[in-house]
């Protein structure tokens, strides 16, 4: 990675809240409970990321690359000093603070949540993450797919697990 093939642009800071934005927590995270393996494999999953936006975009948005490299320093120290080096910083990253994550841009927005009618899973619907049982049953009952499989039968029972699952049960 030398400094020609890295961009400072406005796709780049996009592409930081969307891909290290929560590898950042949980690589942080990660560090501080010693479980170094799943920190290494957290940031493999951003590598490829960054290899994905290389081979279609011919650059690496400096805004991927400074975290990356940030975060790798603890785990490979010689290499991300070179990196970082590379990268056009004269200072050494040794003082450079440890990436810090935006807990609203690592939210989730939606969940996809299965709903299980009489005990198969007959489909999935979009929800906000934060949303409750009771928005969850209204937003249930106005799916197109509840209607279609529900036709004919009187709901008995609805139980929701907020985040994790519908279940009907109809007779």
């Amino acid at each position: 990675m030398t400094a020609a093939l890295v961009t400072a642009t406005a796709v780049s800071i996009c592409t930081w809240a969307v891909a290290s934005t929560p590898c950042c927590m949980i690589v942080r995270k990660d560090f501080e409970g010693l479980r170094f393996n799943t920190a290494i494999a957290r940031l493999t999953e951003l590598t490829t990321h960054a290899s994905k936006i290389v081979a279609r975009d011919g650059v690496t948005p400096r805004a991927l690359a400074e975290p990356l490299v940030l975060m790798v320093a603890p785990l490979a120290p010689h290499v991300a000093e070179e990196l970082w080096k590379r990268l056009g910083h004269e200072e050494s990253l040794t003082y450079a603070p440890f990436p810090v994550a935006d807990e609203a841009l690592a939210a989730e927005r939606a969940i996809d949540l299965p709903v299980q009618i009489n005990g198969r899973t007959r489909f999935t619907m979009d929800v906000p993450a934060h949303a409750g049982e009771e928005e969850i049953e209204r937003l249930l009952r106005a799916h197109a797919d509840f209607a279609r499989y529900t036709e004919g039968l009187a709901v008995q029972r609805l139980v929701i697990a907020a985040g994790r699952i519908a279940n009907v049960l109809a007779r």
